[in-house]
């Protein structure tokens, strides 16, 4: 009922609020000293954001370069309704209002659609790797992107855009930034004008600093370099040709212990080690490591063997062809994109995990937008053609999996949005995209299990940390092998002989696959599935929206679009396929420009209905081999509203805020596991079914919860202020503050993965001259001190571990144009 009244009272208000202070205001002209228009591709067209009749956050250059944003983690400084999770690698998750899935393999999709100078990545790792330097702008898109965006949009689009070439223009600029943690950022561009109708841009950065943990985690090393040719061989047609390059090493994002279950119970970790900066590889970290007990072997924990370790490429080469037809505007857009490397990673306490392959993806986009009389219409079709590579082993020393497969996606959709213009004031726009995608992958698990006493199971109970009598002597050093990183089967196989652990006459194709150990103090096990998948999945979605402008100023839109994510296949021997999401938004808003141009106020309500959505969790299969798994669950609702304003009381000050609540709630969430793995605050039941190790499949009821990284609200403030000290000098301060409301890390709903609340703020002092051919500035970022949890996580041994978000930073930069 107060959901509900909430939801009406927004509503309400937008609609018949708007147009009344939209007849006392009037239309007038925006002044000199107005907010400035940020024009917007999100629509496949050149337009103000004000224009744009969709929910869009646009950071324009200057922005990004006030507020810090030099990667996508940081767009949560200008993004309230969007946020990260890595754990480990270059593995990182974006989410939208609560729509986004866990990523932690490299054939997991995107809920949230990214691109990249026009071009779809398949891949979130690109985006994250990527650098933001000399761009032009991004956006962000909430909500389904189901017709011009397509496939694995179901929550939104980032896009990122760099500044392109500029004709009749020879010049270039540089930026330098030094800060605590030996922050170092270089990054500039020369523009070159090679004739009358061609231009040149060169571009490129360097980033790093060192670890914000103690163990020299949270680290950073990229490099990127980008070139682009602009030709315009007549007044109807250009071309541009892209290419880029970006380099990702050092150590990575790394996690901290925060507690250990018992069984059940959550014992916290010493707050010298949970304080935010450990990391795992420091010595106090592993001493607390050597505190618990790893399942199924029941032997205490070593300390970890490695470091992490991390490197990574991402390239690609692209085109855009724009020619001017008596039909419409005509683009094509052929890219393709690879990415290969490597990473070692503790992430949830894994001693280490391996993540290593390659991928590469072709695509090529084809539309033409015009107009026919009172109609405008985009049409078009889009083809996407990936593959794949991956190895990996996530080594929990008792419990060795390993992985190996190669997967292939073939996508081709068409798509077309027609915009009726019944007046001058009134628009209805319809819109249809067919998406078709096959997929394949190939390959399987390999996993060596070490387990104290026999199987099946019955004592010690499978269990962390509770061992009966038969466990004691699985604890004493040198009577449970503990696995070294091994990226095949073979290879562990061979060290366990060599080692001395079994008997020399093993082998891998013995049809028993059970290999007492020589102490005699129980068994491994050599567990394989092969996970062989092919299919196809499609799609029409579909979207409505009717847009009303009160005045010039003043834009009302209402608008239902569907989104829709492909199912797939997966090397888990617990789920091998999984079905495709849905999505269906309803949205109305308004956008409006008052008193001149001084006061911006853009006002959103919406109700995203979510079915069959993927997600990823730990699960047991029934052989009682742990696994991670992408499976989809049942409805869940997301609603709420944003309140987006900036008001500009003089040409000198600029005042803004962002305010979103969400309204989120699971209506169906079921989830399955096994004992030890059992770890769900969530109301259980038994199945009455068991694992072959005689451990019992249980089921939790987690509905009724909140989608993950859905704060009820969020809020972002800033103020700007500009101070003339002569004619061509001035100094400007800028200040921002962003709250997040307390928020779920993970599905097991522990009340250590709930994200406590809390403020971030930052402020920017900065000198320049009124041409902007120069500035030095001060900044500090989080000024608060604290580090937030940023990816909560259940660890498969028994640990509670989070990655945090990053401490105070502070520093100078300094840059200027030629």
């Amino acid at each position: 009922m107060r959901k509900g009244l909430l939801m009406g009272v927004a509503l309400g208000a937008m609609v018949q609020a708007v147009p009344a202070i939209a007849q006392e205001q009037g239309a007038e002209e925006a002044s000199a000293g107005g907010i400035d228009a940020i024009i917007v591709t999100a629509r496949r067209q050149a337009e103000s954001s004000q224009d744009a009749a969709l929910a869009i956050d646009a950071i324009g250059a200057d922005a990004l370069v006030e507020q810090g944003i030099t990667d996508a983690l940081d767009l949560t400084k200008a993004a309230p309704s969007i946020s990260f999770a890595n754990g480990g690698g270059a593995l990182t998750s974006i989410f939208l209002r609560g729509v986004g899935t866990v990523t932690t393999n490299a054939y997991a999709d995107a809920a949230i659609t990214a691109s990249y100078d026009g071009v779809v990545l398949s891949r979130q790792d690109g985006v994250v790797g990527a650098a933001f330097y000399d761009l032009e702008r991004v956006e962000v898109l909430k909500g389904p992107q189901g017709i011009l965006y397509g496939r694995n949009a179901t929550g939104g689009t980032v896009n990122i855009i760099p500044a392109r070439p500029e004709l009749g223009y020879t010049g270039g600029g540089v930026n330098f930034g030094y800060g605590n943690y030996n922050d170092v950022s270089l990054d500039g561009f020369v523009n070159l004008e090679v004739s009358d109708n061609s231009a040149l841009r060169v571009s490129g950065m360097h980033q790093s600093h060192d670890g914000y943990n103690r163990d020299g985690t949270d680290d950073l090393s990229r490099s990127g370099f980008r070139a682009q040719f602009l030709i315009e061989p007549t007044d109807t047609v250009s071309v541009r040709i892209a290419g880029d390059w970006t380099g990702l090493t050092g150590k990575g994002a790394g996690a901290g212990y925060v507690g250990r279950f018992q069984g059940q119970t959550y014992i916290p970790a010493p707050a010298a080690i949970a304080d935010g900066f450990e990391g795992m590889g420091t010595d106090a970290a592993n001493a607390y490591r050597g505190t618990v007990l790893g399942a199924p072997g029941f032997g205490f924990l070593n300390p970890l063997g490695r470091e992490q370790e991390l490197d990574f490429t991402f390239w690609g080469v692209n085109a855009e062809v724009n020619i001017e037809t008596g039909l419409g505007d005509l683009t094509f857009i052929p890219a393709y994109r690879e990415n290969d490397g490597y990473s070692y990673f503790n992430g949830p306490a894994f001693n280490p995990a391996f993540s290593g392959g390659s991928a590469s993806q072709f695509s090529s986009e084809l539309r033409l937008a015009g107009s026919s009389g009172p109609i405008d219409y985009i049409v078009g079709g889009f083809y996407l053609k990936e593959e794949y590579d991956n190895i990996g082993q996530y080594n929990q020393e008792f419990v060795l999996p390993t992985l190996n497969y190669h997967g292939e996606t073939e996508s081709w959709a068409a798509f077309g949005q027609l915009t009726a213009n019944i007046t001058d004031q009134f628009r209805l726009v319809g819109g249809l995209r067919y998406t078709r995608d096959n997929k394949l992958i190939a390959g399987g698990i390999n996993n060596l299990i070490t387990f104290c006493g026999g199987i099946p199971l019955t004592t010690p109970p499978a269990s962390f940390g509770v061992v009966g009598t038969a466990g004691v002597g699985c604890q004493a050093p040198g009577n449970l092998p503990h696995y070294p990183d091994f990226n095949t089967i073979e290879e562990g196989l061979d060290w366990l002989i060599a080692e001395g652990w079994i008997d020399p006459g093993s082998t891998i194709d013995q049809p028993n696959p059970v290999y007492p150990l020589l102490t005699g103090a129980g068994v491994v096990l050599r567990d394989v599935s092969v996970a062989n998948g092919s299919g196809g999945f499609d799609r029409l979605t579909w979207k409505v929206s009717a847009e009303y402008d009160v005045t010039p100023d003043n834009l009302l839109y209402a608008t239902v679009e569907t989104g829709y994510r492909a199912g797939g296949f997966q090397a888990s021997s617990a789920v091998i396929d999984y079905d495709p999401e849905f999505i269906t938004a309803y949205t109305i808003g308004s956008k409006n420009q008052f008193a001149g141009n001084t006061i911006q106020l853009n006002l959103e309500a919406f109700w995203w209905k979510y079915r069959d959505q993927q997600i990823n969790f730990f699960t047991v299969s029934d052989t009682g081999v742990l696994s991670n798994v992408i499976d989809n669950v049942g409805r869940s609702q997301i609603r709420g509203f944003d309140v987006d304003a900036i008001f500009k009381p003089s040409w000198a000050t600029t005042l803004s805020a962002k305010v979103q609540f969400l309204d989120t709630e699971y209506d169906d969430l079921l989830l399955r596991t096994a004992p030890p793995r059992d770890n769900f605050n969530c109301p259980r039941s038994n199945t009455g079914e068991t694992t072959t190790d005689g451990s019992p499949i249980i089921e939790f009821d987690c509905s009724g919860n909140p989608l993950l990284y859905a704060p009820k609200w969020t809020v972002n403030l800033s103020a700007e202020h500009i101070v003339p000290l002569s004619e061509n000098l001035e100094l400007v301060g800028t200040v921002y503050t962003a709250w997040r409301d307390e928020q779920w890390g993970g599905f097991n709903y522990q009340p250590f993965q709930l994200i406590p609340a809390n403020w971030n703020s930052g402020a920017n002092l900065t000198l320049r001259n009124a041409e902007d051919d120069w500035y030095i500035s001060a900044y500090v970022t989080n000024i608060e001190g604290g580090r937030n949890f940023s990816f909560p996580q259940v660890a498969p041994v028994g640990f509670a571990t989070t990655t945090y978000t990053a401490p105070r930073t502070y520093g100078v930069r300094l840059g200027a144009t030629f």
